[in-house]
């Protein structure tokens, strides 16, 4: 009967420790799984937020019509309301359809601090870091380099510059093929001719000026030849005179270390003096794909 009852005994304590094992095992799966709950449904917060954050900008420093039509001089921001928030303000992107609708932020020989730190100074930590759009370092404020290069992050949630990505695809490419520029000086109208997907390390390719002017042409027409997709309308002829470009990069999001770089070329350019009047009926001074101010910009520049 002893023998029997001490059997009865060590069964109970094993089934015990069973059951203490698996609600150690329980419990700490549960708390796994509330981690895992919270941490993603802060990721989602932040990317809303950064997003939130940015519309919000958006609909208080600029006016776009709403009715369809786009027209290079309607396309108002308010410059001092951008300059309260943030004095490293230098222009603004917008792209008609999409959700690229943002300022653009730039300082001078630093192309690094606004990858981190979004449009209203708020910095990135854990979570979606969106950082702001930005004019590189290595360019002049005003846009007036030969080769401007504007950098945004790819967001996995499809906001900043994810979409640029998608024109890696020609279809994707043609059906956005135009760019607005607001700047301090007055609109540009923009449209694309080229997609190039470039490793980090080529950094040739972000050179703001060339030395002489067959070095620039030899770089417009590398652009043409190497680009990835097919601009259909066909509008590259235009490039051979153009005075600037303008490259909109983000990076690849199957692989950081390589860039998709979006160029265009200027199809119009509005002075600030007749954005937001009624005076302005179409610019005339477009050549060849530049307008004279921004050839005579760059000029001015090569010979500073």
């Amino acid at each position: 009967m002893a023998t029997a009852a001490n059997t009865d005994t060590s069964k109970k304590k094993k089934k015990k420790k069973r059951g203490l094992f698996w609600r150690i095992v329980f419990w700490l799966a549960l708390v796994v799984f509330i981690g895992s709950v919270g941490t993603l449904g802060y990721l989602f917060y932040t990317y809303w937020a950064g997003q939130n954050e940015y519309d919000e900008i958006a609909s208080r420093a600029v006016t776009v019509p709403d009715d369809g039509e786009v027209s290079l001089a309607d396309l108002v921001v308010d410059w001092d309301a951008l300059r309260a928030i943030n004095p490293d303000v230098v222009g603004w992107v917008y792209m008609p359809g999409t959700v690229i609708n943002y300022p653009i932020a730039h300082k001078a020989g630093d192309s690094d601090y606004y990858l981190h730190h979004n449009f209203s100074l708020g910095e990135g930590s854990f979570g979606a870091e969106f950082g702001s759009i930005l004019l590189s370092g290595e360019n002049a404020a005003d846009f007036s380099d030969e080769v401007n290069i504007i950098y945004g992050h790819h967001m996995r949630n499809g906001s900043m510059f994810a979409l640029l990505a998608e024109f890696r695809n020609s279809a994707a490419f043609n059906e956005h093929r135009e760019i607005y520029l607001l700047t301090p000086a007055g609109n540009y109208r923009l449209e694309t001719f080229a997609v190039e997907h470039v490793p980090m390390t080529h950094a040739s390719i972000a050179t703001p000026n060339y030395p002489t002017d067959e070095e620039f042409a030899a770089f417009k027409q590398w652009l043409i030849e190497d680009s990835i997709v097919t601009p259909d309308p066909d509008t590259t002829a235009s490039v051979a005179d153009a005075a600037k470009l303008f490259g909109f990069c983000t990076c690849d999001g199957a692989d950081d270390t390589w860039r998709y770089i979006t160029f265009a070329d200027v199809a119009e350019f509005v002075p600030i003096e007749y954005v937001g009047t009624d005076s302005y009926h179409g610019d005339e001074s477009v050549e060849g794909g530049a307008p004279a101010e921004i050839a005579e910009d760059v000029q001015e520049r090569a010979e500073g």
